[in-house]
């Protein structure tokens, strides 16, 4: 045997020996419906393309979970979906890897949604829904009227966090869209939300933890008004549950990707980042579900059906009474309003 093929064999024998594995990255979703439509739409595809075994972890509780394993210094997950505001909580409090922009095309997305830590991915609407056999052609139309529990009795369902509730509070006691978060930064502006919310509080039978909850609870009839997000409330539309929502007062906001600090994965998470919110995925998700691209370049070329615009929060005919989610006024006072809602909650 010559001395090249003795080579070639010993090769192949040391390769048999140690196989060459995929690349691991652990990420974290919401579950349900929303995180099997990232599943479908954005990682899977994202994942086979650059080779990656890819694990899914579940978290009704994003911020919580990445503020455990950052702060135990036993972080398993590489990449962890929040809401844009928690995201910049998380950076703020160095919870979160910086994002490598010679990886991740930081500039794809409006510069208003940009973040060093946490790439902005994904638009939603927080909404009003309910159950058509309870209302029928006459539901509450505004949240003024979601309070009015003598003109529409019935089971409330409200998310069990300050978030998105404290700006529909408002909107409920009469402030105009364009002045919630002005009036949040007044002294009484939280005090003034964290009433109305106390004041409707003997009416919720459920405070929901998780979108899939809020779901289910639409699904099933469980509840006649749920406070919850659009994506949701429309993977129960379509599927046939006696279900409607109204753009009308939402709130919108946005999600986003980021890396945990000391994420074992680092730079393969980076890459799994950039993969995944290529345009055409981040469209493709709106296949799955009502969650509209924050890169503009995902709604050019037909990438999103016509008709299905009508269904996104960030849809022009949609936004028009709505309120953007501040993520800078949630940095500096989120942990002021998740605990006087917790205050409220346990009086």
């Amino acid at each position: 045997m010559s001395l090249k093929l003795r080579i070639s064999v010993a090769v192949l024998a040391v390769s048999a020996a140690f196989p060459v594995y995929a690349q691991s990255v652990t990420i974290t979703t919401a579950g349900g419906d929303y995180g099997k439509a990232m599943q479908e739409a954005m990682w899977a595809p994202a994942a086979k393309e650059l080779g990656y075994d890819v694990r899914e972890e579940t978290q009704s509780d994003g911020f919580a979970a990445l503020k455990m394993q950052v702060t135990s210094g036993a972080v398993t997950t590489d990449i962890i979906h929040l809401g844009s505001p928690e995201g910049a909580q998380a950076a703020a409090q160095s919870l979160l890897e910086p994002l490598d922009g010679k990886i991740i095309d930081l500039n794809a997305v409006p510069a208003g949604a940009r973040s060093d830590y946490c790439y902005p991915f994904d638009s939603y609407g927080t909404v009003m829904s309910w159950n058509t056999k309870t209302y029928g052609e006459n539901p509450p139309k505004t949240w003024a009227e979601f309070w009015d529990v003598a003109k529409f009795p019935g089971r409330r369902a409200l998310r069990a966090n300050a978030q998105d509730l404290i700006e529909i509070a408002l909107l409920s006691d009469g402030v105009a869209p364009a002045d919630v978060y002005p009036v949040l930064s007044t002294p009484e502006g939280l005090d003034r939300a964290i009433k109305r919310l106390e004041a409707i509080k003997p009416n919720v039978s459920v405070w929901w933890t998780s979108g899939a909850q809020s779901a289910q609870l639409l699904k099933d009839g469980e509840a006649d008004l749920v406070v919850t997000w659009n994506g949701r409330a429309q993977t129960v539309k379509a599927d046939g549950g006696t279900v409607d929502y109204t753009f009308k007062g939402s709130v919108i906001g946005t999600d986003c990707l980021g890396v945990p600090k000391g994420a074992p994965n680092k730079e393969a998470a980076m890459k799994l980042i950039a993969a995944m919110t290529q345009p055409a995925r981040v469209a493709k998700l709106t296949d799955f579900i009502a969650y509209g691209p924050v890169n503009p370049a995902g709604y050019e070329g037909g990438l999103i059906p016509k008709d299905r615009l009508k269904t996104l929060a960030t849809a022009p005919e949609n936004a028009g009474t709505s309120v953007f989610s501040n993520a800078d006024w949630w940095l500096k006072n989120g942990e002021a309003a998740q605990k006087a809602f917790d205050e409220m909650m346990n009086r």
